[in-house]
């Protein structure tokens, strides 16, 4: 009995350390924006669910002027959690390392020698697979969200991959290896800037 109450307690989900939470109901489910004093500059992206990135960005639409109300630029930058928490955007990302120079899906890594899949990722991130749909959450502060920086990219097979919200366009070869997931953290910059990963 007690080997089974520390197994539950295991398996229960850390208790948030936020000091500010904003939670809003979202199509899939209720998300939450948070924030802590010790780092007024940063925001985490909680939910129990996959978003959409429709979704994400109706969450960053509501929530940050609550969590924000100055609307000022304090906020610098955003941590999504892991890119398969966005089906549509994991997928994007996929079908985009399929046809990009930049990624070998033959060997499942960067095309380029030495090139670390974090980079070709943030890359890939910043201009073929780049999030439109987050632009707006953040157009009345006059900033824009860039992919700063991926940790812990994961590779997989096309044909490993068989939940409808994981499958990528039917013209990819079962056996190509792409990114599918990573750590993904949000840096705010100016409009005008560009968020290009090289």
């Amino acid at each position: 009995m007690k080997r089974l109450l520390c197994l539950l307690l295991l398996l229960l989900p850390p208790p948030s350390n936020a000091d500010d939470i904003i939670a809003i109901k979202l199509p899939e489910c209720e998300a939450r924006l948070e924030r802590r004093k010790v780092e007024p500059n940063l925001a985490l992206v909680r939910s129990d669910c996959p978003l959409s990135l429709p979704s994400l960005a109706l969450l960053l639409e509501q929530g940050l002027p609550d969590l924000f109300p100055d609307k000022t630029a304090e906020i610098r930058s955003i941590y999504l959690g892991r890119l398969m928490n966005y089906p549509d955007w994991s997928r994007l990302l996929a079908e985009t390392a399929a046809k990009s120079p930049l990624w070998d899906a033959k060997r499942g890594r960067p095309r380029k020698r030495g090139e670390h899949d974090n980079r070709s990722v943030t890359t890939l991130l910043n201009e073929p697979a780049y999030p439109m749909a987050l632009l707006p959450a953040f157009a009345r502060y006059g900033l824009k969200p860039c992919i700063a920086s991926v940790e812990k990219v994961l590779v997989f097979k096309v044909k490993e991959l068989e939940s409808a919200q994981q499958r990528v366009a039917t013209s990819i070869p079962a056996d190509a290896r792409l990114p599918f997931d990573a750590q993904i953290w949000l840096s705010l910059h100016p409009l005008a800037d560009s968020c290009g990963g090289r």
